[in-house]
């Protein structure tokens, strides 16, 4: 691919306002057209939206479900108006915002390609040369002259991707255009976007796909309903969204109950559960590689009657990272008393990130039967840099012959 200069601004927006209207039927936009009576509610997708896309930079778009990051790349794309603020745009772009939303069902996917790119300006000797190289990158074989209309999802994307990126565009717009595809194709997919960047491309890259994001990304920016929370290199901004996720689960947590008296037909039930470090202080928060320890009470009916403990730090989505088992480690069983306090200790965690749930359970001496259970305390691991995967690992690298 030749390259580009980059001596401007891709994109350049201050103040970028979006607001929808929305009725609760059709005819109320007809009564507030004859009337001119308020009958919408506004919901405002942008709000003051500001900053700079440098030319031949890699930005990626984040945020959650609703927070404007498409309202935002359709202003870009020049598909949607923003209802206040200015926008600048220099150079060819093509975007991928919903897959094959802009082919039309009825054509086949060679006509769309062709009408793709008259669209974006290209003369018909370069319409000529771009189609065959298109064919060739989607791989669809003989449905590339078949209709739209007949295509899966997959089919849609490989065309759509195909289509944006052959046409040597000044920026490429991307809305989670890796999401679809099988894994030869998302091969070919991110070998074309390092080729576009490598010639000094203009890309912007949305996803929810974090891993993505910080590998292929220069600079990210992280919007948070309508609004810019964040915005600087990928590693920082992906990592301050992970925290603030982090911390807006931890704050949808159930507050956790009081345990109930022990029934005289229950053998044992836990009355407490904490999580400390190394000094014995409680804490709700870690860092990789920190001691870490939860300490567990518990009472029994009768002191004579044999406790085993097991332990486990699980995710949310319950995918068990490790277990701690008094009977398989030797500690148990307990007995001989009422209460116990036990304390089970990690020197090092080996978690790297995340949010993650203590499950909690005592069993009778052959570890079969439960008497009582918790799963109401939680903890977050929190690294200093962004890095995929559950555990951080002392790997050792060697190249061998």
């Amino acid at each position: 691919m030749p390259p580009i200069p980059a001596n401007e601004a891709a994109f350049s927006f201050h103040d970028l306002t979006k607001v929808y209207r929305l009725y609760p039927s059709p005819g109320h936009r007809l009564v507030e057209i004859l009337t001119g009576r308020r009958r919408h509610a506004e919901v405002r997708a942008l709000d003051g939206v500001s900053g700079e896309v440098p030319r031949g930079s890699v930005v990626g778009l984040i945020g959650e479900n609703g927070s404007g990051k498409s309202t935002l790349l359709k202003i870009f794309a020049g598909t949607t108006e923003a209802t206040a603020g200015q926008v600048a745009r220099s150079g060819r772009i093509a975007s991928i915002l919903e897959l094959g939303s802009s082919f039309h069902p009825e054509v086949t996917g060679r006509r769309n390609v062709v009408l793709q790119a008259a669209l974006m300006g290209l003369s018909r000797k370069e319409v000529d040369a771009a189609v065959p190289e298109i064919e060739s990158f989607a791989e669809l074989g003989d449905f590339f002259d078949r209709p739209v209309k007949t295509y899966s999802s997959g089919m849609s994307m490989r065309l759509a991707f195909a289509a944006a990126t052959a046409v040597l565009p000044d920026t490429v717009i991307l809305d989670e255009a890796l999401a679809v595809g099988d894994g030869h194709f998302q091969k070919k997919c991110v070998d074309r976007i390092f080729d576009l960047k490598k010639s000094g491309r203009t890309i912007l890259f949305c996803s929810h796909a974090m891993y993505y994001v910080s590998t292929l990304c220069d600079r990210v920016i992280w919007l948070n309903a309508g609004r810019v929370a964040g915005e600087g290199g990928a590693q920082d901004v992906v990592l301050q969204y992970e925290r603030f996720l982090s911390r807006k689960e931890s704050g949808t947590r159930p507050a956790a109950e009081a345990p109930a008296p022990l029934d005289p037909g229950k053998h044992g039930r836990f009355t407490s559960l904490r999580l400390v470090d190394a000094e014995g202080n409680d804490r709700a928060s870690f860092a990789p590689r920190e001691p870490w320890a939860v300490e567990c009470q518990f009472e029994g009916d009768d002191p004579a009657r044999p406790f085993h403990l097991h332990v486990s730090v699980g995710t949310r989505d319950q995918v068990t990272c490790f277990a701690a088992d008094s009977r398989l480690d030797g500690a148990g069983p307990f007995s001989g008393q009422k209460s116990y306090r036990v304390r089970v200790s990690l020197p090092s965690l080996p978690l790297a990130k995340g949010e993650f749930v203590v499950n909690a359970y005592l069993v009778d001496d052959k570890a079969l039967a439960i008497y009582d259970s918790r799963s109401d305390l939680s903890f977050h691991v929190d690294a200093e840099g962004w890095r995929s995967g559950l555990f951080e690992v002392e790997a050792v690298w060697e190249r061998l012959e």
